[in-house]
């Protein structure tokens, strides 16, 4: 069977219950509810990077319009964390 790659989102606790192995009944249900709700990674993806982080990097000119432009053209694999 082949793996799958995910991003899951799970609360703090339930992660380090996790890790610790003394996962309580609403460590496991919130660890398979972001399981369920987990995004795959496509096959073969490329690195992940923080493409804003790039943006920002760059000065103002030509360059920095070309990194714009492919960018923001660019598929989102996953939504940004803006918390």
């Amino acid at each position: 069977m082949a793996d799958i790659e995910l991003v899951i989102k799970i609360s703090e606790d339930s992660y380090k219950a996790t890790c610790n192995g003394w996962m309580l009944p609403p460590d496991v249900e919130n660890v398979v509810q972001g399981i369920k709700n987990g995004t795959p990674l496509p096959k073969g993806h490329g690195r992940l990077i923080d493409a804003d982080a790039l943006k920002n990097g760059w000065k103002n000119g030509f360059h920095k319009k070309i990194v714009d432009a492919l960018m923001d053209d660019a598929p989102t694999i996953i939504e940004a964390d803006k918390g």
